[in-house]
C-alpha cells in the first residue's frame, strides 16, 4: 500500500528533528581517538559544541538525513508493511521479525551515502556547503566506491536492527482485545524498540562511522575487519562503545515519536482513503439512479405514445 510509504516519510522527518543534536554528539564521540580524546563525555560535548557554534552546530548536516530520511522511512515501513502482509502468518512476530530485515536491508542502499555524508559534515573533515556538495567531493576522489564505503558494515546493523525494531514493537504494543492501542503505549514501545535494535548493533555503528570517516582524507583502514582489528588493538574493546550514551538517549524519543506519528499517519490516510471511496461510491451511485430515472422516464414517454 502507498499509505505505508507516506507514514514512513512523514515519520522519519519528525524523528530526524527531535534526534540530530544528539545525532551529532554520537558521531563526534564515536569518531574521536579514545587515547587523546577532544571531548570528555556526551555532556561536555554538547557544552562545547554549543558554545563554539551555538544551535546551528548540533544541526550540521540535518538536510541530508531531513531529506534522506523522509525516502528512507517510506521504503522502510512500506517494505515492512507490505512484506509482513504477503506472510503466510502476517500477524506472528516471526513475520514481523524477517519483514523488518528485508526493510533493513533495501534500505542500506540509500543509507550507507547518506550517512556517509552526514558524518562527514558533522565531524567537520572536508568543507562542504551542503550533503550534496559533500558527495560530489567524494565521488571525485574516491569514485562510485568511495560513494559506497562501508555498505557491508551498514547492512550488517541494519538488518538486525529492523528485525529487532519491529519485532519489538510489535510485542510490546500486542493487546489481546479488540480496543486501538493507546498513543501512549506507541510512544513507550517505539522508544523501547528503538533503544533494543540500537543496544544490539551500536559495536557495528561505530565500525561503520569510522570506517567512513576514515575513507575520506586518508585510508587508516583497509577493510571493515582491518577497521576492528586495528580500533581494539590500539585503544580495547571499549572503543567500541564510545558514544552509546548519547545514542541510546536519542533512541527512546526519536523511535518514540517516529512510531506514533507513522501510526497517526497511516490511520488519518486510511480515514482519508475510505471517506474519498464513500463518496465515489455515492457519485457512482447518483449517476446510476440518474440513469435509471431517465429510462423510467423513457418508459413512460413511450407508453403514453
Amino acid at each position: 500500500m502507498a499509505l505505508d510509504f507516506i507514514a514512513g516519510c512523514i515519520g522519519g522527518c519528525a524523528g530526524v528533528i527531535v534526534g540530530h543534536p544528539l545525532d551529532t554528539i554520537k558521531v563526534c564521540l564515536q569518531t574521536q581517538d579514545s587515547k587523546n580524546p577532544k571531548y570528555s563525555g556526551t555532556f561536555q560535548c554538547l557544552r562545547s559544541i554549543f558554545a563554539k557554534e551555538g544551535m546551528r552546530g548540533l544541526f550540521k548536516g540535518v538536510t541530508s538525513p531531513l531529506v534522506g530520511v523522509a525516502g528512507i522511512n517510506a521504503i522502510v515501513f512500506g517494505v515492512y508493511g507490505n512484506t509482513q502482509r504477503c506472510m503466510k502468518d502476517p500477524e506472528s512476530l516471526v513475520s514481523h521479525g524477517i519483514a523488518g530485515a528485508l526493510a533493513g536491508f533495501v534500505q542500506s542502499f540509500i543509507c550507507s551515502p547518506m550517512e556517509l555524508a552526514k558524518s562527514t559534515m558533522q565531524v567537520g573533515n572536508i568543507h562542504s556547503k551542503d550533503p550534496l556538495d559533500c558527495l560530489k567531493f567524494i565521488y571525485k576522489n574516491k569514485g562510485i566506491s568511495g560513494l559506497f564505503r562501508g555498505l557491508n558494515l551498514t547492512i550488517l546493523r541494519e538488518v538486525p536492527a529492523f528485525s529487532t525494531y519491529f519485532l519489538t514493537y510489535e510485542l510490546l504494543t500486542r493487546r489481546n482485545d479488540d480496543l486501538p492501542v493507546s498513543t501512549f503505549s506507541m510512544l513507550m514501545g517505539g522508544g523501547m524498540a528503538g533503544v533494543m535494535s540500537w543496544a544490539l548493533v551500536y559495536p557495528v555503528d561505530v565500525l561503520k562511522s569510522r570506517f567512513q570517516i576514515d575513507g575520506i582524507t586518508s585510508t587508516k583502514y583497509l577493510s571493515s575487519y582491518d577497521c576492528l582489528v586495528k580500533s581494539v588493538r590500539a585503544e580495547g574493546v571499549s572503543c567500541l562503545f564510545q558514544g552509546i550514551t548519547p545514542t541510546l538517549i536519542r533512541a527512546f524519543p526519536v523511535n518514540a515519536v517516529t512510531f506514533t506519528v507513522v501510526t497517526w499517519s497511516m490511520k488519518l490516510l486510511e480515514d482519508v482513503n475510505i471517506n474519498q471511496q464513500v463518496r465515489n461510491s455515492e457519485v457512482m451511485i447518483g449517476k446510476c439512479a440518474d440513469a435509471m430515472s431517465m429510462s423510467t422516464v423513457e418508459q413512460v414517454i413511450v407508453a403514453i405514445i
